[in-house]
């Protein structure tokens, strides 16, 4: 029998755990912790909630109020007003960005309700005789080629309608654009100019069918700008914004300049405190991109489409088929009749950080325009149009999230990867798989914890969660990597049974987790300018 005893040199690297760092190691790392923690604190990109309740009009003031009561804390800012023939009432609340009021004369990002101009615009060139509804765009783009001569086909009608079958966004683009929810960054940005767009796109089974395309409308207002002769930022000011005094609407590139935002302007956050990427792609401005506009300007607009004196009223005639049974379509406009017998006009935009609402009605108007929770902002104008109705923006459940569930959302994202950091620190083994500590470990689970805490500021809630947890979250993780650089000479580089397998997940790892931190860092930066 062989009793020779190996020595700790020839035990297998695998079987051997890695010393315990001493507390003064551990001291000296919380020490360090506490200093990148408060770096965290004081540089996050995140104010939180601030106070939100609406003033003004009593009434137009407890529409909202009751709207948004237990969701708060999502709401930036907001502006809404009500006109009917006995004058206009106003309400607003929250800030511009942080320490500006909102009032009536803010700009906001109309999102999609631009649309509405770039319609009424076909609509006044079509009641002239300029342009005819069956246009199409290869009569109008005579010179382009199409790669599907059946595109060439689909009517400036079709287009104003939502049923020329192009998507949304052009072919090509699609995959790329699913990133930007994420980040809450501008999904126009780099799509090619709209003629070269049309002419690669195909025809597709969807069309004489209601389905919305932000790319079909960007395709109308360059086929009316073509027919014109003027570029369209022009084109719809002298024939729409101009005859109805909105001086304060305005286009990206033209009357805002390039890449900014008008003076005074509500910058978009995704949730209160949390800024996302203004949009500002020209070329697709006939859709709603890179477009702003005041609620003194839209009700302006909404009561001269009441009034029956906008330019281009033939475009609130019900057309086509709307996306549901009780709703048409006219040009641009939805036109829904309600069980009362009412008739509304309307139309909802979104940005990533900004959303509006305006409603025409044969007795009133309704605008609503916000730089938050964008998906709730037609819910509140919901309220303001019908009070008694109870519409609140908690119905819509995770688009504008109680405090319980925000945080509930955003812990995982600070304890688990931070907790699993210090676990392999302290024991000197993964928590789950209970692998040993080696150098490629120290490199990938700091790395990976970073990538996921830093990920948090997009998809958690800091309107909900404290920013305390943040900093302590970064400060731990910053303990786990002091520890881990006192290990880095007391490992080997690697422990592994299979060796290619390991190298490749940590390469794999790695990978995904510099991937994840570039694109939350860019996203951010993108934000806060």
């Amino acid at each position: 029998m062989d009793t020779q005893q190996r020595t700790p040199a020839q035990q297998p690297p695998t079987a051997v755990c890695a010393p315990r760092a001493p507390g003064r190691v551990w001291g000296a790392a919380l020490l360090a912790g506490a200093v990148v923690g408060g770096l965290a604190f004081w540089t996050m990109p995140t104010t939180g909630p601030t106070t939100f309740t609406a003033e003004g009009d009593p009434e137009i003031a407890a529409a909202v109020n009751s709207a948004v009561a237990g969701r708060e804390h999502v709401f930036q800012g907001l502006s809404a007003a009500s006109a009917t023939d006995n004058g206009v009432a106003t309400s607003t609340a929250g800030t511009t960005d942080g320490d500006t009021p909102v009032t009536g004369d803010t700009p906001f990002e109309t999102g999609s309700v631009f649309k509405l101009f770039t319609a009424m615009t076909l609509a006044d060139m079509a009641e002239k005789g300029e342009v005819e509804l069956d246009d199409t765009v290869g009569e109008i783009f005579s010179d382009l080629e199409f790669a599907d001569p059946a595109v060439a086909t689909v009517t400036l009608e079709e287009l104003a309608t939502h049923q020329s079958g192009l998507p949304s966004i052009p072919a090509g683009y699609g995959l790329v654009s699913l990133g930007h929810p994420l980040v809450f960054t501008d999904p126009f940005a780099g799509l090619p100019p709209v003629t070269e767009s049309l002419a690669a796109a195909a025809e597709t089974p969807q069309r004489g069918e209601w389905n919305y395309s932000n790319f079909g409308f960007a395709t109308l207002g360059a086929a009316l700008s073509e027919a014109a002769g003027l570029p369209f930022p022009e084109l719809v000011r002298e024939r729409v914004l101009d005859p109805l005094g909105m001086d304060a609407t305005g286009i990206v590139g033209a009357d805002i300049p390039a890449g900014g935002v008008p003076e005074g302007g509500a910058m978009p956050h995704y949730e209160a405190g949390s800024r996302s990427q203004v949009w500002g792609v020209s070329h697709y401005a006939p859709a709603g991109v890179g477009t702003w506009s005041t609620t003194g300007d839209f009700v302006r607009f909404a009561e001269a489409v009441r009034a029956g004196d906008a330019p281009g009223l033939s475009a609130l005639e019900p057309l086509r088929d709307g996306p549901v049974e009780t709703m048409r379509s006219g040009l641009g406009w939805q036109v829904s009749e309600l069980a009362d017998g009412t008739v509304r006009h309307w139309h909802d935009g979104a940005t990533y950080g900004s959303g509006a609402f305006l409603a025409v009605e044969e007795d009133r108007s309704v605008v609503v325009l916000a730089n938050s929770a964008p998906l709730t902002v037609p819910m509140v104008g919901l309220a303001v149009l019908e009070p008694d109705a109870g519409h609140s923006v908690g119905d819509l459940g995770a688009v504008a999230p109680s405090r319980a569930l925000g945080l509930a959302l955003t812990l995982p994202l600070l304890v688990v990867p931070v907790g699993l950091a210090l676990a392999l620190m302290a024991g000197r083994k993964t928590l789950v798989t209970r692998r040993h500590l080696d150098r490629l470990r120290l490199v990938s689970m700091p790395l990976g914890a970073f990538a996921v805490v830093l990920s948090s500021l997009r998809w958690g809630s800091w309107a909900a969660t404290p920013h305390l947890l943040w900093a302590l979250a970064v400060g731990l993780l910053g303990t786990a990597v002091v520890v881990g650089a006192w290990h880095w000479r007391r490992v080997p580089t690697v422990r592994a049974t299979w060796l290619p397998v390991r190298l490749g997940a940590f390469v794999l790892s790695t990978t995904v987790s510099l991937a994840l931190i570039g694109t939350i860092g860019w996203a951010v930066a993108v934000s806060v300018g």
